[in-house]
């Protein structure tokens, strides 16, 4: 209104043409005048008070075509904005026709298609126009016209197209209210408008232009209710086309046709409609509404590849939405979980990765798959397992995540470990170990709800070396220094020695003895390596090859590669390192398993000589690398010594952890340790009032002395600190002492000194101290026998005739531990070790004969009665001198050729039923502490070795799967010579010896006698016979026919042994038939122990083998037998 109330009317008559039919502009100049003066009176008048009679002129000729269509930019610049505002003026009617309409919004976005070029002086006025479009919302109009949907087509393509992320953020907002106008107002949406929304979400327009993306993204969110229906409708053309094109090309392929990749094309539509359903979730979830319940009807279809894809896609926007998402769809979360059931193991793939990532992203909803991801875990299908165990490998474990995966979770993961795929053992190490890494900081704090869940990994690991896998062990030994110990990430050694113990505190027994393996395998393969090394530097000096050294070095690339996975690659690059005759890939390679070198040594040479070989041989490196992880001493290492000695000494929390680890140091690699001897040695720790620290530090000192002879450092202060232990310590602390002072150099004197004490007060030393006194003697008379010689004969006497002979009883008849015996029977058992330790200690040639046949009859007489020397001793003293007896002449069997040779059959016979002792604890204790393992380390003669077999009625089945572990994976290799039989097939001949000659064999029940033999027979098949054996230890069984036993009752014993013979043959022969072996004739020639067996003569040589000697009525209960009845 003007003030005086009437309407407000257009002053200014522009003369905008210069002749009246307006085909032809005036000048530019005065033009842009003109215009430039209408345009600001129109933007000047208000819609509510103008009258709009006075705008009709102006308005037809705005719509003149020299006008829209002039040549300059500016004048249609200006004539936009002139039209814009008329058209707000008039509002909400339009003083056009649709076709005048048409043309005006025509112009309007070829205008604004310029607004991306802000640089342009008409910029402000297009600025303007957009202003104006959006505030009055103008582009109603369109959705007027009965055909706008090219105009509003357009509209979207233009201003998406001028969009971008240097623009200001009115001009995007202003852009977005038009476009939401557009959708708002028509009663349809063309679907041009549609494709061009969701062009905006795919990978690459997010890629080139995010601001387009996050324009549609707000778009869609604001018009979602309108997109809904066309989104939906969208999808469901792509997918049913595709799916109806993918069924035609599988009609075609099962008619025999050949498609022209229709099946691909569709694939990839139907990928890319799920691409932008996913990107839709995450950034405008309101427009699928409808969408997934469509997905939902996918997870049924038949096409597996449409199955995979909304599996995915389903399991992505849980991921994305997650618990919301999924109560809203309850029947759609419902059916995504039932697919980890699907028939087909790529959809069990997809559901299991997405399943896992839920833990991830959300954990409260990841709870109820617990059950689900351990089926998966144990699913049929390889490739299902080992994607379950990748994706537990992959997750990032914050507090939420470490609360929602269930304890079944990793006990399931645990076991996967031990899958017969090599892939799926492969990921779930990498994954436990990885994930153990991730939660390490909770569990050296402590936390019980960590330990609980995932305190138990390394122990699941270091259990796998049971397994004895070529490729388990080289996968647990590559992540033992990485994820498990982290050394590499760790720099101090102090903080690696505190993970080490934190790691080894929480191994369960069974664990630790699996750990303590993998050290011991690395230290065979270093003992290999350093062989095999030395040969290569042999032949680089330029010594002759010889044939010899030739097979020499290919039989040590064989050993070597046997400990990886592929073997016969590893020993094609050994053989060809082995040529290279390199001087620095060998010195790297021998300072990289140098205990002397710290860690950080280490690292250096194994890069250094990595790097040198890459340089020389690249095709080598990846085959061979595995050999320098594997001995690199990053593990144990001298720079940890001095830190577990620090614990050892203070005390604490894994004091015991570290004592172990530094006492199997100290055994296997004593070099690490004797950098550190001074403070291993120091006499302080010796005055502590703790008796069993001071007792647990002098055997760390004895261990580390029994590795490095004659190491122990002489200092008056120890001196006088070990002598005060032996003349009035414990048992212990009096033992290791004396022990310790043997092995200081220059310590003759005080050997004699205490031992001369020690022999002049067995008489009237008091009982308290007898037992440690013994102890002390013991040590003495083996490790300083010039000291004790003097005294041997007295003592030796004594012991007999005073100790062992005497009346007193020690212990009732329950077994109790040796501390538990008291004085006396302590002072027995320590009788018996000085006497053994007499004759260890003596060189041969000072080796008397009566005092070998005191001692050797000693121990005899303790072994064949069942440890009693005299009556009265009770059931448990009895037991402990058998223990002791029978481990001393294992001692002197493994002394030497001339202590072996004093032992004859009857001690071998004896012996072996001490494995069969009514004791369960001298049982085990011989057997598995005391034979097995002399037997393994090959240090007594074979003839021992038939004892181990005589377990099979032993009531304990831990004991008879110990002997199977000991003989499959310790004993089965062992060989006298390169392809000759093994000592275990060779043992048969020795079993039956034994059996033969065996107490409980009944000549007068032979049918009774046979069967209760029949089961030591079977437990030495079910130990040693394979299918490529077993005509081998049937050729041994018959060749029995044609000998004789050696020795006393030789008559009776051979006829035993003839039963045996073919009773070994008959339950060959029925284990052959049971496994369907071939049982041929041996081809090779066999020769049978000499020691016990001697050829018959020629009269019996043809009628012996001709006679049958097992009872029929045997082979006819056993024909009957159930094969149940037969196993028992």
């Amino acid at each position: 209104m003007t003030e005086d109330g009437s309407p407000q009317r257009l002053s200014f008559e522009p003369k905008l043409f210069a002749n009246v039919a307006q085909k032809k502009a005036i000048p530019i100049a005065e033009l842009y005048k003109q215009l430039k003066k209408l345009s600001k009176e129109l933007n000047g008048l208000e819609q509510e008070t103008v009258d709009t009679q006075s705008l009709d002129s102006v308005t037809r000729q705005l719509l003149a075509p020299s006008l829209l269509r002039h040549k300059e930019s500016g004048v249609v610049a200006y004539v936009a904005c002139c039209i814009a505002d008329i058209l707000r003026l008039y509002a909400p009617e339009a003083p056009y026709s649709d076709d005048e309409i048409k043309a005006v919004f025509n112009v309007f976005i070829d205008q604004l298609q310029m607004l991306g070029d802000s640089n342009s002086q008409f910029f402000p006025l297009r600025e303007y126009l957009l202003t104006s479009l959006a505030t009055v919302r103008t582009p109603a109009l369109v959705a007027m016209l009965p055909d706008g949907e090219e105009i509003i087509s357009r509209f979207f393509t233009s201003l998406f197209g001028v969009v971008n992320s240097n623009q200001p953020h009115n001009i995007q907002m202003q852009i977005l209210d038009i476009l939401q106008q557009l959708l708002e107002e028509p009663k349809t949406v063309p679907q041009d408008v549609i494709d061009v929304i969701l062009l905006q979400f795919t990978k690459r327009r997010q890629a080139d232009n995010p601001a387009t993306h996050q324009l549609a993204s707000d778009l869609a969110n604001a018009t979602a209710d309108i997109l809904q229906k066309y989104i939906y409708q969208y999808f469901n053309d792509v997918i049913v086309s595709a799916a109806q094109q993918r069924a035609g090309q599988r009609q075609q392929e099962a008619e025999g046709q050949r498609g022209r990749g229709g099946a691909s094309d569709s694939l990839d539509d139907l990928k890319s409609a799920h691409y932008l359903i996913l990107e839709l979730n995450k950034s405008a979830p309101g427009t699928l509404l409808n969408v997934v319940p469509q997905l939902e009807e996918e997870l049924g279809v038949d096409d597996v590849d449409i199955r995979v894809l909304a599996t995915g896609v389903l399991g992505e926007m849980f991921a994305e939405k997650g618990f919301t998402l999924a109560k809203r769809y309850e029947s759609t979360w419902k059916t995504w979980k039932g697919r980890r059931a699907d028939s087909s193991p790529v959809v069990r793939v997809q559901w299991i990765e997405h399943a896992v990532s839920l833990y991830q992203h959300q954990p409260q909803l990841s709870r109820e798959l617990n059950e689900f991801v351990v089926e998966k875990l144990c699913d049929v299908d390889d490739k299902v397992r080992q994607a379950a165990c990748h994706s537990l490998g992959l997750l990032e474990m914050a507090a939420p995540v470490q609360a929602a995966i269930g304890e079944s979770v990793v006990t399931a993961l645990g076991d996967r470990c031990k899958d017969r795929k090599p892939a799926v053992r492969s990921e779930a190490i990498i994954a436990l170990a990885t994930i153990y890494s991730q939660v390490f900081e909770e569990l050296e704090q402590g936390a019980a709800a960590a330990q609980a869940k995932w305190g138990s990994i390394p122990s699941t690991i270091f259990m796998l070396r049971y397994i004895n896998d070529p490729d388990i062990d080289s996968k647990v030994e590559s992540i033992l220094t990485g994820a498990i110990l982290n050394f590499a990430k760790i720099k101090d050694d102090r903080s690696r020695c505190q993970r080490l113990l934190v790691v080894f505190e929480s191994l369960t027994a069974k664990a630790r003895s699996g750990f303590f393996s993998y050290m011991r395998r690395q230290q065979d393969v270093i003992r290999l390596t350093d062989v095999f090394l030395a040969l290569c530097e042999k032949q680089g000096d330029g010594m002759a090859a010889d044939q010899g050294a030739e097979q020499q070095l290919r039989l040590l690339a064989a050993k070597i590669a046997a400990c990886f996975p592929d073997k016969a690659k590893v020993e094609t690059a050994l053989m060809q390192l082995a040529g290279l005759h390199d001087a620095e890939v060998y010195g790297g390679l021998r300072q990289t398993m140098d205990p002397r070198n710290d860690i950080k040594a280490v690292r250096k040479h194994q890069k250094s000589s990595l790097k040198r070989l890459s340089s020389l041989a690249p095709s080598l490196l990846d085959t061979t690398a595995p050999l320098w992880k594997c001995v690199g001493l990053t593990t144990i290492n001298r720079a940890l010594v001095p830190f577990l000695i620090e614990h050892v000494s203070r005390g604490g929390k894994f004091v015991a952890a570290a004592e172990v680890l530094i006492t199997y140091i100290t055994g296997v690699f004593p070099e690490m340790v004797r950098s550190s001897s001074a403070e291993l040695f120091d006499v302080a720790a010796l005055q502590a009032a703790d008796a069993v620290a001071v007792e647990e530090r002098l055997a760390l000192m004895v261990k580390f002395a029994k590795a490095v002879p004659r190491s122990v450092p002489r200092s008056s202060g120890l001196e006088d600190r070990l002598a005060a232990f032996v003349r009035s310590g414990s048992l212990r602390q009096a033992k290791y002492a004396a022990y310790l002072v043997t092995q200081m150099d220059g310590a003759q004197s005080l050997c004699a000194a205490l031992t001369g004490d020690a022999v002049d007060g067995l008489d009237n030393r008091h009982a308290e101290l007898r037992a440690p006194s013994f102890a002390a003697l013991s040590r003495f008379a083996q490790y300083a026998p010039q000291a004790f010689s003097t005294y041997a004969d007295r003592v030796s006497r004594f012991l007999v005739q005073s100790v062992l002979l005497a009346g007193d009883a020690a212990g009732g008849d329950e077994w109790v531990a040796r501390e538990a015996l008291g004085d006396a029977g302590v002072a027995k058992v320590y009788a018996v070790k000085i006497l053994a330790a007499w004759l260890l200690g003596l060189e041969r040639q000072a080796l008397t004969r009566d005092g070998v046949q005191l001692v050797l009859g000693t121990l005899r007489q303790l072994v064949r009665n069942g440890g009693a020397m005299q009556d009265g001793a009770s059931a448990c003293e009895r037991q402990h001198l058998l223990l002791t007896a029978a481990a001393c002449m294992l001692k002197l069997a493994a002394a030497g050729a001339h202590f072996e040779k004093a032992l004859n059959t009857v001690d071998v016979l004896s012996l072996g039923l001490v494995v069969q002792s009514p004791c369960y604890e001298v049982r085990a204790a011989f057997l598995l502490g005391k034979l097995v393992p002399a037997l393994v380390a090959q240090r007594i003669h074979v003839r021992y070795l038939p004892a181990v077999f005589l377990v099979a009625y032993e009531p304990e089945a831990a004991v008879r799967e110990n002997v199977r572990h000991a003989v499959a994976l310790r004993l089965a290799p062992l060989r006298p010579t390169p392809g000759s039989p093994s000592v275990v097939e060779e043992c048969i001949c020795r079993l039956l010896f034994v059996l033969a000659n065996h107490p409980d064999w009944d000549d007068a029940q032979m049918l009774a006698t046979v069967e209760l033999f029949a089961p030591y027979i079977e437990f030495y098949i079910a130990c040693v016979c394979l299918a490529q054996n077993v005509s081998l230890l049937f050729g041994y069984a018959g060749e029995l026919k044609a000998y004789r036993c050696k020795g006393p009752g030789d008559s009776a014993v051979t006829r035993r042994l003839w039963v045996l013979s073919e009773l070994a043959q008959y339950l060959l022969r029925e284990k052959s038939l049971a496994a369907n072996w071939p049982v041929n004739v041996y081809p090779g020639r066999l020769t049978l122990p000499a020691d016990i067996f001697e050829p018959l003569g020629e009269a019996e040589k043809s009628a012996v083998p001709r006679t049958p000697f097992l009872d029929p009525e045997f082979v006819s209960r056993r024909a009957k037998a159930p094969a149940a009845a037969k196993r028992a």
